[in-house]
């Protein structure tokens, strides 16, 4: 078994197909056991975007070029880290960290815990809510500066098997106070009618939200009041938004933990949907970026049942196109950067039952 950290070249790891991009694998880390995140950040202000992840116990982050790892913190809580979103929070011009831990997904009376960590690593929280599992930041009111939403997995006191009785999820945005080690961080409720909210993105400081009961865009208005519009049909997991041919489209994952990558055309009304591929097994990261140069995006889906592995998905004469990318990470969760500045975005996945973070380079 290989070192943790120990940075190899898979050989002759370059996939390619008729029209489809070509990847180059580099594996950075392994044994890390779960690997609950992956994003991208540079760290240290070197102008370079470096890898943070978060594995049961820890806050990483791996130093571009030579990925050499860097431990923030480790065991804030006594369950499982489970969400990393990286932000200066404090005001210092160095990148502090969101956590979102004691992940416990199926207790929805107590646990879940949210705090921010700073670049030197004191832990600081901020509050609790049952099953906290995404955070991002997003500018929602338009003041230049982004509040941290916190979507729980479900609301409290749902229970299984369907996990859509009870209350919905409490959609909620953390405002950062002038001083965010000393004061309490106000919060308010963006939504609370959802259930199994298991992933979201901003748009425009919008915050779109998988579902399900499908896909729906939360707005803040100038009075402080939130809206709800339904965007999409289904009963997503994932969701990523991406442009193809100059229309929008959103991918997502049906359903929660699925095995279905489905794509949605905008429309005038309820996008367009479209089912690309059923064959995955527990479908549970999605990424668009434009890899091959051509102006169009192309869509990154991982999965971490077995056989687990990655893919691409690419519109091509009217029909969506699916290349194998690799086979060696069980992916828990993608991320998509230009890691080396060359103008190809390139992929960033991490393993569950693998354990291990892997680099697709995109190759010209």
């Amino acid at each position: 078994m290989r070192p943790a950290g120990t940075v190899f070249l898979l050989a002759n790891a370059v996939m390619s197909a008729a029209g489809a991009s070509r990847f180059r694998v580099q594996e950075i880390a392994a044994g890390l056991g779960v690997v609950y995140a992956v994003t991208a950040a540079d760290v240290n202000a070197d102008g370079k975007a470096d890898i943070v992840a978060i594995n049961p116990t820890q806050i990483l982050w791996f130093e571009n070029p030579g990925w050499t790892k860097h431990v923030v913190a480790e065991r804030v809580t006594a369950h499982d880290n489970v969400a990393i979103a990286p932000y200066d929070i404090d005001g210092d011009g160095k990148l502090d960290f969101a956590l979102g831990a004691d992940w416990q997904p199926t207790n929805t009376s107590s646990g879940g815990s949210l705090h921010w960590v700073s670049h030197s690593g004191a832990v600081h929280d901020i509050a609790t809510e049952p099953t906290i599992h995404r955070i991002r930041w997003i500018d929602v009111d338009g003041d230049g500066r982004s509040e941290l939403v916190v979507v729980p997995l479900h609301g409290r006191g749902a229970a299984a098997p369907t996990w859509s009785n009870g209350p919905g999820s409490r959609i909620l945005v953390f405002h950062i106070p002038a001083n965010p080690d000393q004061q309490t961080w106000p919060a308010e409720v963006a939504d609370s009618s959802l259930h199994i909210t298991h992933n979201f993105v901003g748009v425009k400081g919008e915050i779109w939200v998988a579902s399900t009961e499908g896909v729906f865009a939360l707005k803040r208005q100038g009075d402080g009041k939130w809206s709800k519009r339904r965007i999409a049909e289904g009963k997503p997991g994932e969701i990523k938004l991406g442009s193809v041919k100059g229309a929008r489209y959103l991918a997502t994952v049906e359903p929660w933990h699925g095995n279905s990558v489905v794509v949605y055309k905008e429309t005038p009304s309820l996008w367009a949907r479209t089912v690309i591929d059923d064959s995955l097994s527990q479908a549970h990261a999605l990424g668009w970026a434009d890899f091959d140069g051509d102006g169009d995006d192309e869509l990154a889906a991982g999965w971490r049942g077995t056989p687990w592995g990655l893919a691409l998905y690419k519109l091509a004469g009217g029909a969506w196109k699916k290349t194998i990318i690799d086979d060696g990470v069980a992916v828990e969760d993608l991320a998509v950067a230009d890691l080396n500045a060359d103008g190809r975005p390139d992929i960033i996945a991490g393993g569950r039952a693998t354990g291990n973070i892997r680099i697709y380079w995109a190759v010209k």
